[in-house]
Formats: structure tokens, sequence, C-alpha cells
């Protein structure tokens, strides 16, 4: 195990570009898989998708954290029922003071993030023609990072409230210079965000509700000889920035604000409902 987690971290560590100082860096990934839910809501089965994509000590260690998850049981028409959910798990490697490396799940989001579903968000046309500008003063510093964000949408699709939950840096430097550039980043990403309209469920447990929160991660990637992009391969390098919760959320989820996959709308309370932190088994 430590030596295929030292061969992931060797290979992932040259993508970053500086850093405050390499204590702070981690690496991470998200794995991707579906569970199924016996009717008491245990964990039936756990399947990691690609498990070579991220190697098998990776895709071991996700399916045994799985395999202890218990989740509220799905009820149709009041009645348990087995259920099956993608999930999306935040895999965080580190280098510990003595040289050797821990791996550990982070966060989980769970539900598909399927189009044809009306029981959740959906992106509009609109996004795709509003994307976030890069700032001219990241660009110029060669900053590449992802941002977070956490927004309230309305019944007619708007966003009305918009936070940066975590904003993940791949630069390293003094920590005033790093809040100052999450700050840069972040501000783009909300910026356009304001303009976003989303298709709002129709159907299922969530259409009844007055407002959404949508999660949506922001990626910030440099293309330029000798200059590494930041959102290629499995693996990301990086320093993670502080957490922020959005204060219309009752119940705030630090660690599972970055457990979100590229290019995907994550909407709160789509799912089955997890009863316990998934690092806690």
């Amino acid at each position: 195990m430590k030596k295929a987690l030292f061969g992931a971290l060797l290979t992932i560590a040259t993508t970053a570009v500086q850093a405050s100082t390499v204590k702070d860096l981690e690496s991470s990934t998200v794995v991707k898989g579906t569970i199924v839910l016996a009717k008491d809501g245990t964990v039936q089965t756990a399947v990691v998708d690609d498990a070579d994509k991220y190697g098998q000590p990776i895709a071991d260690l996700v399916r045994k954290a799985a395999l202890q998850w218990r989740f509220q049981p799905v009820l149709r028409d009041g009645e348990p029922v087995l259920a099956k959910a993608s999930m999306h798990v935040r895999v965080v490697l580190k280098r510990m003071p003595d040289g050797s490396y821990n791996a550990r799940v982070k966060g989980a989001t769970f539900g598909d993030n399927d189009p044809n579903d009306t029981g959740t968000l959906h992106n509009t046309g609109d996004n795709k023609r509003i994307p976030p500008r890069y700032p001219e003063a990241a660009i110029r510093a060669r900053v590449q990072g992802t941002v977070y964000l956490s927004l309230h949408v309305d019944r007619s699709g708007r966003v009305t409230e918009a936070v940066a939950e975590q904003v993940n840096l791949a630069n390293i430097g003094p920590d005033g210079v790093l809040k100052q550039y999450r700050e840069v980043l972040a501000k783009a990403a909300l910026a356009a965000a304001h303009n976003w309209r989303y298709a709002i469920p129709t159907t299922g447990k969530l259409a009844r509700q007055d407002s959404w929160t949508a999660r949506v991660p922001v990626n910030f990637g440099l293309r330029g000889v000798g200059i590494p992009e930041y959102d290629r391969g499995v693996w990301q390098t990086y320093v993670p920035g502080p957490y922020t919760p959005a204060p219309w959320i009752d119940r705030p989820d630090m660690n599972g604000a970055d457990a979100l996959a590229d290019g995907d709308v994550q909407t709160d309370g789509a799912g089955p409902t997890l009863l316990a932190a998934p690092n806690r088994g």
C-alpha cells in the first residue's frame, strides 16, 4: 500500500506550480462509483468505476469505507426498498512528518447527474454562454486552482445567493498572497455564477421546495509551455483553502464541499442521506 501511494504522489507532485510550504500541499482525486443500499440503509455493495485509473489500493480504500456507511432507508410509497446511487468520493493523499504517506476518505456526495432526471437541478444553455473570465492578475502570476461554489437557486431557476465555499490553489507562497489570489479567483467565479440559470426539479422529493442549493466546481487552469495544466490527469496537487459555509444551509458539510466531479452540478438533498460523515465510517 505504501509503495503504491508513494508512486502516485511522485506522479502528481510534478503538477504543483509553487507552494506556500510543502507541508501545506495535499493531493487528491474524486473516485467515482456506485452503491446499492439494503432496505435498512446499510450498503450492500460498493463498486468503484475504472479501479485501475485510481490504483487498486485507493479503490480498495473507498470500497472498504463505503461498506461501513449507513443511510436513511430509501422509501417508495412509504415502504423501504433496495436503492442504487452514484457516489463521488474525495480521497486525499498527504505526506506525513516521518516521510510516510497517508490516504483518507475526506468526503462524498451521492446521486446521479443524469440529464434526463427531472428531480434535480440542471444547467441551462445560459450557463455555457457565461463562463467565468480568467482574471488577468492570476494569469500573469500563473495562478491556477478550483473554486467550489454553493449557489442558492429560486423557483425561477435564478441564482439569488452565491458563496465560494472553498478555493484550492496549485501554487504555494506567503499566506497573505495565497489569500489574495483565492479572493481573485472566487470573485471571477461568483461574477459569472450570479448570471447563471438552472432547470429546477419538477418531480421527486425536491420538486416542492421553494429553493435549492447547487454545488459547482469552477476550474481555472492555464495551458502553455512550461506551465503544468492544473486540471489534467486523475490526481491534483494543491494547497487547500479554508472552508466558508453558505449562510442559508442548515447543516453545512465542510468535508463534502469539494467532493464534486468536474463539470457536474450537485443538488443538495439529491440521492440517499448519509447518517454519519463518510470519513468516520
